[in-house]
């Protein structure tokens, strides 16, 4: 997510299909394709229609999905991380 706010989109690709591998394609798909997309040079396109209202919806719901994938990956990480502490505490 760091990588994609500072638009360094090769790098957050390369760590979302990593995610994808691990975690599930299904779940970093928009993320995948918005990444795509930027290095691509091509503004975000919608699955569906054309429409520009179509386009700015479907545009958005990518991003709010982007972020709540964002989320989740970033909790999992903290989570995983602190398992790991507890883990060498003992």
């Amino acid at each position: 997510m760091q990588h994609y706010r500072k638009g360094d989109y090769k790098q957050a690709l390369k760590h979302y299909q990593q995610a994808a591998a691990k975690y599930g394609q299904h779940l970093f798909k928009a993320n995948v394709q918005l990444c795509e997309q930027k290095l691509n040079g091509k503004p975000p396109q919608p699955a569906a229609s054309n429409t520009l209202q179509s386009n700015a919806s479907n545009s958005q719901a990518l991003a709010q999905q982007l972020e709540q994938t964002q989320q989740l990956l970033e909790h999992y990480y903290t989570r995983t991380q602190e398992l790991k502490y507890q883990l060498q505490d003992r």
